[in-house]
């Protein structure tokens, strides 16, 4: 309780309607069904949008019911007004791969979420959050940015925004909402595009890469509190370059 006070008070000590704002987006990787489940279910209620990366081959192979979206579940994230991001095709570290399987993974993803979808994506998180720089410059290639797991804190400065890393901050279940939603005080304070990453989501105890629906429900809560306070905007990847100015 004594946190919540403390949060609150920080909140309304925040000018309102300040000429400058902070970027907050929600990213979600891997497409799996308790994003689906959880995460779209409660960013409704909150009136949130964001970008859900999927790897594409394995939604084409998903079944419902299975771990995996279908496509029909990720066109309802897209119906809720999400943006479609690319995730590779089969979840594979680029890294490893040989260069001539490098595009299946970066341009036929992009393909199958433009035919999919309607939409080409203009955003690519590259699986497990890892890349090299050759891998980094095929992918930029095709498409307008990269998203990384590390950089700024995931608090990204837009006067010097590098589309080739866009850095966001990991939510694991060893944070709290409080902190979650402090590191959103300090992009409003700072002006800075804050994408924040999230993988599984459960009703239950939390396991590795993980958070439970309390504590995202929660930190959605005070993402709306922010909005509506005019201290944020809520942002897909691909609005949050068009605002900065970065691409499409």
């Amino acid at each position: 309780m004594m946190r919540r006070l403390i949060t609150l008070a920080l909140l309304w000590a925040l000018p309102v309607g300040a000429e400058g704002v902070g970027l907050v987006t929600i990213t979600f990787d891997d497409a799996s069904r308790a994003q689906y489940e959880h995460g779209l279910r409660l960013a409704v209620a909150h009136d949130l949008v964001g970008t859900l990366f999927v790897p594409t081959s394995l939604v084409e192979a998903a079944l419902p019911g299975d771990w995996t979206l279908t496509w029909d579940e990720v066109r309802a994230f897209h119906a809720a007004g999400w943006e479609i991001g690319a995730h590779g095709a089969s979840h594979a570290r680029l890294p490893d791969l040989p260069a001539d399987q490098l595009p299946a993974e970066i341009d036929g993803s992009a393909a199958a979420i433009a035919d999919r979808i309607g939409e080409a994506p203009v955003a690519f998180s590259s699986p497990f959050g890892a890349f090299s720089d050759a891998t980094l410059d095929r992918i930029m290639e095709t498409y307008q940015a990269h998203l990384s797991w590390k950089g700024h804190g995931g608090r990204n400065p837009r006067a010097a925004l590098d589309p080739r890393l866009i850095g966001r901050l990991e939510v694991v279940n060893t944070m709290t909402p409080v902190e979650v939603c402090g590191e959103m005080v300090a992009s409003a304070r700072d002006e800075t595009w804050l994408v924040l990453l999230f993988h599984g989501v459960t009703e239950g105890e939390p396991a590795d890469y993980e958070v439970s629906a309390a504590m995202l429900d929660e930190i959605f809560a005070c993402t709306a509190f922010l909005r509506d306070r005019g201290l944020i905007d809520v942002v897909t990847v691909r609005e949050g370059l068009a605002r900065i100015g970065g691409t499409p």
